[in-house]
């Protein structure tokens, strides 16, 4: 008997449900093909708080910011084109000449619920590794939205500072000092870098003080390993092998493989390295393995600069 009740049960909210979903689809329709020319809308800015820097390509050229601006309507679709006047705000640090929209005003289509222009800049113009802030200003009449913050676009602008190598990797070459770790397990480090070739190789130290300290175990060989250095700024650690370790008489080898980034502007080149050491055929780390210990820091990190 529970069991008859049950599928009666089933079929009478499938029934239901069949028909509430066709009852939707209809106002569905009514709202998106059949538009109320005289409904009351409001309109403001979609995402209008954003912070946004320039980008360096493969080969070190600089790259532009590129985004949009995009408006929204709160309400029922206008059964025409709706057009919202664009005005940078007299308190914008971006100048008319450091970037370029593809339209000064934003249309949102007849029957549509938002509309958008793009916004590029140009950052030959803009001053390095000085925030300025991108404000523009809607003007739909009465159609705003009644919460001013809606009404005004507000973007951080940066463009990086960037300094190329003229040499990669000879440039990046030399002795360095700094730190080494992650949380509370951080450590004084020493490395000498080397070219080879196409990569830069770094010299036996990262790596180690923790090695040592959190896992117990002492280096008896190895410690050098290769790095890509990428023309924009950022370094490539491969996965490879590290060092091998000694724990109560038996041997230990360990692998490295992780990301970084190179600064190359002031009176000496800066390397920050994030990697993390494995068991060689394990997906995660000790670093990711052991994260609760490290501050939630799921890698480690070398922050070196040359001496």
């Amino acid at each position: 008997m529970k069991n008859i009740f049950k599928i009666l049960f089933v079929i009478v909210a499938s029934g239901v449900l069949l028909f509430s979903c066709e009852d939707i689809e209809t106002n569905f329709e009514e709202l998106t093909n059949a538009p109320d020319p005289s409904a009351t809308y409001y309109l403001q800015f979609i995402d209008a708080s954003q912070s946004l820097e320039t980008a360096v390509s493969e080969s070190g050229e600089l790259v532009e910011i590129e985004t949009t601006v995009s408006v929204a309507l709160m309400g029922l679709p206008s059964s025409q084109d709706i057009n919202v006047d664009l005005t940078l705000d007299p308190a914008s640090t971006m100048e008319a000449d450091m970037f370029t929209l593809s339209a000064q005003s934003i249309t949102i289509p007849a029957g549509k619920t938002s509309g958008s222009v793009s916004l590029t800049t140009i950052a030959e113009n803009m001053p390095v590794g000085e925030e300025l802030s991108f404000i523009m200003n809607m003007d739909a009449g009465e159609h705003n939205n009644p919460n001013p913050n809606g009404t005004v676009v507000n973007y951080n602008m940066l463009r990086i500072n960037f300094c190329p190598l003229v040499d990669n990797p000879g440039d990046l070459v030399g002795d360095y000092a700094g730190t080494d770790g992650a949380g509370a397990y951080m450590y004084n480090v020493n490395v000498t870098t080397s070219a080879d070739g196409t990569e830069l190789e770094v010299g036996a130290g990262l790596g180690f003080g923790f090695i040592a300290d959190f896992w117990a175990e002492t280096v008896t060989s190895g410690g050098n390993f290769k790095m890509t250095i990428n023309g924009n700024g950022t370094i490539d650690i491969p996965r490879q092998y590290l060092f091998t370790t000694d724990y109560e008489g038996s041997p230990y080898d360990y692998e490295i493989a992780g990301t970084g980034k190179w600064e190359n502007c002031g009176d000496t080149p800066r390397l920050i390295l994030e990697y993390d050491i494995y068991y060689p055929g394990d997906d995660v780390g000790l670093a990711g393995t052991y994260s609760s210990y490290l501050d939630g820091m799921t890698y480690l990190t070398a922050d070196i600069t040359m001496q």
